[in-house]
């Protein structure tokens, strides 16, 4: 297969134009420069005339855009050829794939089939999440809901519709097991819009969103509940998600907080079902929505808007931020705007927005909490400069911080449950892949590798408590069997590539940080033998843990790489204890 030299024109297409061609008419009329933003350009707001500035309703100048979106299409079309072609040599699936492609029994050229195919992928995604909404504006409805699903989609949902109604009391009961469980992290539309859809579906008078709305998060719901592949649930959430393709066109267009809130909906059920949507590419383009709406800034003071908008700008600036930072730390990648690019303040969550507001806005509070504590450290860490990572510690030592001071919140919140489990266990996950950046030029020092194992260690206990709990675990995602293989991953290390510390009766000091008014934690005295037996039971755990979610996600190939290593681990500390 031909591989297609697309990263030039991903980056120089054919007839691009600058985002803003057309200035606002106050611009325009003094002939001054507007750089365009949302809702108010500067030069406006300098000149205190807000109320006077067009540039969120202006028009592209005509004919300019077309050229860049035809060159898009021509491109769009050229790689679902592609794409075509080479899943046309896939051999048949199965019920419900494997997160990765198996290369345990993957030939040569299927590997090297695979390489084109994700790169063309990539392809997809670059443009998906850097052509603006303002790009397609006035154009045809398919070409932007073309651009988000086909780099996300794995396996195509199968085309269905919904003949029969489920009954009331089903649909209520999985509403409200969806606003328990994800709306209460995820609070980006409110309980009133759930059920008023579900009214307009009942009595007939249903738009595409209000279908959209009700069938996704039913889909979500029962991919939730599921276990397996083989259960009811799944093929029930799998016919629901399919049943609103349909509708795509319709309800992923630029421009709209209510396309973002869609956008939304599909992210959670990708979340739940990995075989036939990639979120990241949805998360991606989530963004790159909100941020082209402008909902990463708060609206100047002198604009006036009605407290339940400007909440509800907020809680979807949230959400998104939210799933940006927790798909970003799966998966390594970069985040899709900075924290310094954004100035918005936490949403209000009025009764307006929860039936039970004191437990969903600790819930809600406490996850951007979570994920705020860990962006800063992430990105200092990760993609920055080399001058950070000749001294990672600082960045560490307030990293540690910041978690200190989220988990007496969480305490003070009285978060309980399955979500104060969930909650920990991303945070020790968080904590271990801070000490693990590839780039650091100098080798984290004992101390830090026998913080990797305590946190290992740590993680494998409260993630196994709630995955081995049946009605706790249907909050878990796909995102902690993706977390779990990396714990495995950097606990065998420690243990395989440091063994004599980590197995020793010496306990190193932390380091010292000067440039930083806290002090890194001492770490817990322990035997060589108490951590041999530690390790054994962390691995044992930590199998469990990926045994019982890959039987719902399905087995990476990491996991099948890390699998030997691990039961000869087990092995030899075993023999070491006798």
């Amino acid at each position: 297969m031909a591989t297609f030299q697309s990263s030039r024109f991903v980056v120089h297409p054919q007839l691009c134009v600058a985002r803003q061609i057309s200035a606002c008419s106050i611009c325009r009329g003094k002939k001054i420069k507007c750089d365009g933003l949302v809702p108010v350009c500067t030069p406006c707001q300098r000149s205190r005339r807000e109320s006077e500035c067009t540039t969120g309703s202006d028009k592209f100048a005509r004919g300019k855009e077309r050229s860049y979106v035809t060159a898009l299409e021509t491109h769009l079309n050229s790689l679902e050829k592609m794409i075509a072609q080479a899943k046309d040599h896939r051999s048949a699936e199965p019920a419900r794939a494997t997160i990765q492609f198996d290369t345990a029994r993957a030939t040569k050229g299927q590997r090297k089939e695979e390489s084109h195919v994700n790169e063309l992928v990539s392809d997809f995604g670059f443009l998906s999440v850097n052509a603006t909404s303002r790009d397609f504006d006035g154009l045809a409805q398919d070409v932007f809901a073309q651009l988000i699903l086909s780099p996300s989609t794995v396996v195509q949902l199968p085309m269905s519709d919904v003949d029969v109604l489920p009954s009331r009391p089903t649909v209520t009961s999985l509403l409200q097991y969806y606003i328990d469980h994800d709306l209460a992290l995820y609070p980006f539309m409110s309980e009133a819009k759930i059920f008023g859809s579900v009214e307009a579906l009942y009595e007939g008078y249903a738009s595409p969103f209000d279908e959209w709305t009700v069938y996704m998060i039913l889909a979500t719901a029962l991919a939730s509940l599921s276990t397996s592949p083989e259960d009811g649930s799944y093929a029930e959430a799998v016919h629901y998600a399919g049943a609103v393709q349909k509708h795509a066109k319709m309800v992923l267009l630029p421009g709209s907080l209510q396309a973002i809130q869609m956008m939304l909906l599909l992210v959670q059920y990708s979340m739940q079902d990995p075989h036939h949507l990639d979120s990241w590419y949805l998360v991606g383009a989530a963004a790159r929505m909100m941020v082209d709406l402008g909902l990463h800034q708060d609206p100047p003071t002198s604009v006036k808007m009605k407290d339940a908008q400007l909440d509800l700008r907020r809680r979807i600036f949230h959400s998104v931020y939210s799933f940006d930072r927790a798909t970003t730390l799966v998966h390594q990648r970069s985040f899709s705007f900075t924290d310094d690019s954004t100035n918005v303040v936490l949403p209000k969550l009025s009764n307006a927005v929860f039936s039970n507001l004191a437990k969903s806005r600790n819930l809600s509070l406490e996850m951007i909490g979570l994920r705020q504590a860990a962006s800063a450290p992430y990105q200092l860490l990760f993609r920055s400069g080399p001058d950070i990572l000749q001294k990672p510690w600082p960045v560490i030592c307030a990293a540690h911080q910041a978690f200190s001071e989220w988990e007496s919140q969480l305490h003070q919140a009285k978060v309980q449950g399955p979500f104060k489990l969930s909650f920990r266990s991303e945070m020790l996950y968080t904590k271990i892949l801070l000490l693990s950046p590839t780039r650091l030029k100098q080798q984290i020092e004992d101390y830090g590798q026998l913080r990797i194992f305590d946190h290992a260690v740590a993680y494998s206990r409260t993630l196994s408590a709630l995955v081995n709990d049946r009605a706790k675990a249907t909050i878990c995602t796909s995102y902690d069997i993706l977390r779990t293989i990396f714990v495995v991953q950097r606990l065998l290390e420690v243990c395989e590539q440091h063994a004599g510390i980590c197995f020793g009766d010496c306990i190193p000091h932390p380091p010292h940080v000067s440039e930083s008014k806290h002090s890194l934690p001492l770490l817990t005295a322990r035997t060589g033998r108490e951590r041999r037996s530690l390790a054994i039971e962390a691995l044992q755990l930590l199998d469990g843990i990926v045994r019982i979610l890959g039987k719902k996600y399905g087995i990476s190939n990491a996991w099948r790489e890390l699998e030997p290593r691990v039961h000869t681990m087990q092995t030899s500390l075993q023999d070491r204890a006798i």
